[in-house]
């Protein structure tokens, strides 16, 4: 073997030793770390999957699916602007119910007038008392004349009956009765645990809960909070419409039916009310904070009611262009302003603002030390007080900062807060 040759070998052998020796080391630790990671992964996959099941499993026997139902006028199974349409397809004037003299001759127009009771909606719902208090949205029981057919989780059918609906949130209190007559309550049912929404973070895992599609009960999607203090405009399929606040965004994915339902956190507790989505989105759900609803519980539970505490204020959230408007010395808060050309006063007479001298020209600029401001209106703090409360009002007034004890009364005025 030359020279050339002998150092040529030698070269390759040293390589491949170290090349040999960097693979072994890197299959090694890569190996450790991987069995690592993976061991960690599993771990805390098994510890959210059962924390999943058990939240699924502590709440669902407290959801229950509510089912909207109307009667309906039918003549010989069809509507009658139905039965007139039809009529006038093949060239024939329709039936005018208006002219008739009397419902005789309405039924002596070859009509057959039934009265019949049809599915119109439906929604979610969860027990808050053993003896069936249910919250649900409002929306979901805003039908005039509505019928309310309820469903457990164990199939069992019950009646209600809608007790209170809340004058300033999409909120509603149903009792349940185990008899057509509405007579005996239940009381045995199991109450949902209501959690704190205030110490949701952004990416806390949730479960949304409902009746999807008013067709598939106990539905339950999993997803983050992606979002909070949110505002949106919403609009039923009843044609009413609501500017909610103060929301909680997340993408567990709420389907219609979902109204209602419980958003819950991973120890089984509600944390928000299911009550909206983005329909042109995916993925983008909003709910009521739990603690927004709190006060509304205890109301029911203590007054048979929804009783909310009232300040007695008209007034118009100040933002940047409406301070120029009015050169306002703050471009936040909630301005107090007569509206001279309705003759509408912008402090209630009589009421708790009246009582402690608040007055038309008044800028609130905080609640108990709570700034109000584009993600927090007068609203959104005076609806989380508790009735007979005092608050201290921090107001501007001619330039200058004062503050006003203000001892809140009952809500009598709807929409004046």
């Amino acid at each position: 073997m030359n020279t050339k040759t002998y150092i040529l070998n030698l070269f390759l052998v040293l390589l491949i030793g170290v090349s040999s020796g960097g693979l072994g080391s890197y299959y090694f630790v890569d190996k450790y770390v991987n069995n690592l990671n993976i061991q960690e992964i599993r771990t805390v996959s098994i510890d959210e999957n059962s924390a999943i099941i058990n939240s699924i499993n502590e709440v669902s026997d407290s959801v229950v699916s509510i089912v909207a139902l109307s009667e309906i006028s039918l003549n010989n199974g069809l509507g009658i602007d139905r039965f007139n349409d039809i009529l006038r397809q093949f060239g024939i004037e329709g039936i005018n119910e208006a002219e008739l003299e009397n419902k005789d001759d309405l039924e002596e127009s070859q009509l057959d007038k039934k009265i019949n009771t049809q599915k119109v909606g439906g929604g979610t719902g969860f027990i808050i008392s053993k003896d069936g208090l249910v919250l649900t949205n409002k929306h979901v029981v805003s039908l005039k004349n509505g019928i309310y057919e309820v469903f457990l989780n164990n199939g069992d059918y019950l009646y209600a009956d809608v007790l209170s609906v809340d004058p300033l949130n999409d909120l509603a209190v149903l009792q349940l009765y185990l008899d057509e007559e509405k007579t005996q309550k239940p009381d045995n049912l199991k109450e949902a645990k209501l959690g704190d929404s205030k110490d949701l973070k952004l990416g806390s895992r949730v479960i949304a809960i409902g009746n999807a599609l008013s067709e598939f009960e106990n539905t339950s999607t999993l997803g983050i909070i992606s979002g909070k203090n949110r505002e949106i405009t919403a609009s039923g399929g009843n044609g009413t419409v609501a500017k909610l606040s103060n929301l909680l965004q997340t993408d567990a994915s709420i389907n219609p039916g979902n109204s209602g339902g419980p958003l819950v956190n991973l120890a089984g507790e509600v944390v928000g009310i299911n009550t909206a989505i983005a329909q042109m989105a995916n993925g983008i759900g909003f709910a009521i904070p739990i603690d927004e609803a709190k006060s509304v519980v205890e109301s029911v539970k203590q007054y048979g009611k929804i009783v909310r505490p009232l300040l007695g204020v008209r007034y118009n959230e100040i933002n940047p262009l409406l301070a120029k408007k009015f050169n306002l010395p703050v471009d936040y808060g909630a301005y107090l302003l007569n509206d001279l050309k309705a003759g509408i006063p912008a402090v209630i007479k009589d009421s708790p603002a009246f009582k402690a001298g608040l007055k038309s020209g008044d800028i609130i600029t905080e609640v108990d030390k709570i700034e109000i401001n584009k993600n927090t209106s007068l609203l959104d703090l005076i609806k989380t007080k508790k009735l007979d409360q005092e608050v201290t009002l921090k107001v501007m007034r001619d330039g200058q900062f004062i503050e006003l004890k203000v001892i809140l009364s009952a809500f009598d005025l709807e929409g004046k807060n």
